[in-house]
């Protein structure tokens, strides 16, 4: 509704033209003309100080709801009325002074004649803030007097000033409490055609309440605006901590000192500060820009250091991460990472101690799951919406701020901030005319209205506007300091809000809506991001000293400004891959090229290289062969430990069953077996050579043998003969010539 309001204002703000200046001439004299005077006089209808005429202000109002349903539509978008002002904004006395001033406008192209601005307002206050809330939504009018300006004649662009001067005891007010004020111009019909409403806080000094405890929730959270640690995805950060920016604008109102003022800071954003600050990598698409030191940057952390030096900070989780969306989706270890970084980071840069022990989860809601997360991470406190931790049972007045909720570990205090004065102190548009006084009256009335309900207990109330809220400087610091001279209440620390047996109702189980965890990081956002958590998680394990370079810039990844709009995340998201690959590939398989093996048994060489060069490593080989029949892999080193910058060579024995050729895959892992990078595939060639000679040299000895034995069979036949003729001994007979005899001699 405030924020339609000052949408409106503006609107209205851009038509009209200077506006007239007001005299206190009689209703006759009204002119005709838009520079022309418009008289305004005071006509009674009930008792009261005479109108007064002052100084035109700037602007024009929203335009209320009709009085009936027959008025007609014309007189209610052409007329409209600003309240200004309301001083003294809560009157102390039945005698003070009360002036309610601001301008009526006549935004339309034809002149509005016979037109009266008349003061309503009731001498009963309200009973209840929802009787509050049904009168500032349109409700009854809820008066028993008026007081009426006559202005008139109002021509086309023309706006004239008013003001009403009053008394709490003209308008009947005679008890502290709230109550209801009314300014609307009607025409000579009686007719309403515009009206604005508001609250006058009544607190008589005869008249003692106890004050009631407020605390204020202000988050410095912005979106992150690194990918990996080293490159910058976008320059979103200059002009957020500029001056004009919005964190700029934070930063002003953390130099005013305010009672009861509670910071809680992300951590990443000024780790961002500081990363700009000493120069940086910017990386758009595929261009790397290196860019120096930015001032504005370096001044704002310089300032910020300063101004939060003495007041009390927390720091919510590094890079406010979706604590339920982790959860729930498979990322455990991110909780719990994210808590010990942000207390670490925002403790070294801001120069005091700053601890994580007080949570605001996103929206204000948290689930069970989550909580036990928390709880189990040292939480002691979680800062939620009121309307996440109802009361069992319904009241009618506003219940203490302070709960406590059991969780697996311990019992956690539970401070509920009150979404009504969360919404008014996060209200935008506030240089619109009129919605920095109506924003502040109703700020009053609701905390006047919170006391009025339980006069003699004193209770608390937290105001927390949205993590990512965009403020007007000037209005939150006059509304802080407003609210801590209001006589009804006292401003505290966060940490003075806790649970009383006095105070406290029963509480409700904690709600957390199917549309709460719709809000969350989707199932499919949080599964790349747990992926590449994996993927990172691999590259700490090879290490020495496990060190995990990756954690803050997952974190960024998983931070809740990427809810409802992860496409922007992209650029972060692909530069964080960029980087996580390339640590991977820094530990290397450096001579993946064929091999031959030539014979049964041989030993192929491979080399592994480390290139990240400030980390030993150790890393594991896997060898597979593509045919075991044909290639067995042996037994080899594994894991090695490789120095920073080195090769380490590795010989693998392989054992070839046949010639051909067959591809083996060599696979680094971790020393728990998962494999790290991608494989390498190497061409082995098995020739069989060694087979082939063994049958050459084989038939070869076969030969010669037979040639030997063959000799030496020869041999010893001749050593046969010989030996059976010298036995013998015998000389062989020479043949005679035949002799012819005839008869016996």
């Amino acid at each position: 509704m405030i924020r339609g309001a000052a949408l409106i204002f503006a609107l209205t703000a851009a038509s009209l033209t200077t506006p007239a200046v007001v005299t206190g001439a009689s209703a006759g004299a009204a002119g005709t003309g838009a520079a022309q005077a418009v008289a305004v006089t005071r006509a009674h209808s009930s008792a009261g100080a005479p109108g007064q005429v002052l100084p035109a202000h700037a602007g024009a109002s929203t335009r209320a709801r009709p009085a009936h349903a027959g008025a007609a539509a014309t007189g209610r978008q052409e007329t409209q009325i600003v309240i200004n002002s309301i001083t003294p904004q809560a009157p102390r006395d039945p005698a003070s002074e009360v002036k309610i001033s601001g301008a009526i406008a006549n935004t339309g192209a034809t002149t509005l004649n016979s037109l009266t601005l008349r003061l309503r307002f009731s001498r009963q206050p309200f009973a209840t803030r929802a009787e509050m809330q049904a009168f500032a939504a349109g409700g009854p009018m809820l008066d028993s007097s008026r007081e009426s300006l006559v202005v008139g004649q109002l021509v086309a662009s023309q706006k004239v000033p008013f003001e009403f001067a009053t008394t709490p005891a003209e308008l009947g007010m005679y008890r502290f409490g709230v109550y209801p004020l009314t300014v609307e111009i009607i025409d000579v019909t009686g007719r309403q055609l515009a009206a604005q409403r508001t609250f006058l806080p009544y607190a008589p000094r005869d008249q003692q309440v106890a004050r009631t405890k407020i605390a204020w929730a202000l988050p410095i959270v912005d979106q992150p605006h690194r990918g990996d640690d080293a490159t910058f995805v976008d320059d979103g950060l200059h002009d957020a901590v500029a001056d004009a920016g919005r964190l700029g604008k934070i930063l002003k109102i953390a130099e005013t000192s305010t009672k009861g003022v509670n910071w809680f800071v992300d951590p990443a954003v000024l780790d961002d500060a500081q990363a700009m600050a000493k120069g940086y990598t910017l990386k758009s698409g595929d261009k790397r820009t290196a860019r120096p030191g930015d001032q504005t940057a370096s001044q704002w952390l310089q300032r910020l250091r300063t101004a939060l030096q003495d007041v009390p900070v927390s720091a919510v989780p590094y890079a406010d991460p979706d604590i339920a969306a982790v959860n729930h989706h498979g990322l455990d270890a991110t909780t719990g990472i994210a808590l010990k970084q942000g207390a670490a980071v925002a403790t070294a840069l801001l120069g005091k101690q700053v601890t994580t022990a007080v949570n605001w989860p996103a929206a204000g809601v948290i689930d069970r799951d989550a909580l036990d997360v928390l709880a189990v991470g040292d939480v002691r406190t979680v800062l939620l919406n009121a309307s996440a931790l109802p009361p069992s049972v319904p009241i009618t007045y506003t219940p203490d701020a302070a709960a406590t909720v059991d969780t697996v570990r311990r019992p956690v205090r539970a401070l509920l901030a009150d979404p009504v004065l969360s919404e008014l102190i996060g209200t935008t548009g506030t240089s619109a005319p009129g919605v920095t006084a109506l924003t502040t009256q109703r700020f009053l009335a609701e905390t006047a209205m919170i006391s009025a309900e339980r006069p003699t207990e004193s209770r608390s109330v937290v105001a927390a506007p949205a993590r990512r809220w965009n403020p007007d400087p000037a209005f939150v610091t006059a509304l802080l300091k407003t609210a801590a001279s209001a006589p009804w209440l006292k401003p505290v620390s966060l940490s003075s809000v806790k649970p009383s047996a006095k105070t406290a109702v029963p509480r409700a189980d904690l709600l957390y809506s199917d549309k709460d965890r719709q809000a969350e990081l989707n199932r499919a956002y949080i599964g790349g991001v747990r992926q590449l958590s994996r993927r990172a998680e691999l590259t700490a394990t090879i290490t020495a000293d496990h060190r995990r370079v990756f954690d803050t810039a997952l974190l960024r990844a998983a931070s809740t400004a990427w809810r409802g709009r992860t496409g922007a995340a992209g650029p972060l998201l692909k530069q964080v891959d960029t980087a996580v690959t390339t640590r991977t590939e820094d530990i290397s398989i450096t001579n993946g090229e064929g091999r031959a093996l030539a014979g049964k048994n041989g030993i192929v060489p491979i080399s592994i290289r480390n290139d990240l060069g400030d980390q030993d490593v150790t890393i594991g080989v896997r060898i597979t062969s593509g045919d075991p029949k044909l290639l067995t892999i042996g037994a080899f080193e594994s894991p090695v430990t490789i120095s920073p910058g080195k090769t380490r060579p590795i010989d693998i024995p392989m054992t070839a069953n046949g010639s051909g050729e067959t591809t083996v895959k060599v696979q680094l892992i971790t020393a728990s077996g998962i494999r790290y990078g991608a494989p390498v595939e190497i061409t082995v060639r098995t020739t069989g050579y060694a087979a082939i000679a063994l049958v050459i040299v084989g038939a070869a000895v076969a030969v010669m043998l037979a040639a030997v034995l063959l000799r030496v069979a020869r041999r010893r036949a001749r050593k046969i003969v010989k030996a059976r003729d010298a036995a013998r001994n015998v000389p062989r007979a020479v043949p005679e010539p035949a002799q012819q005899r005839e008869g016996p001699s």
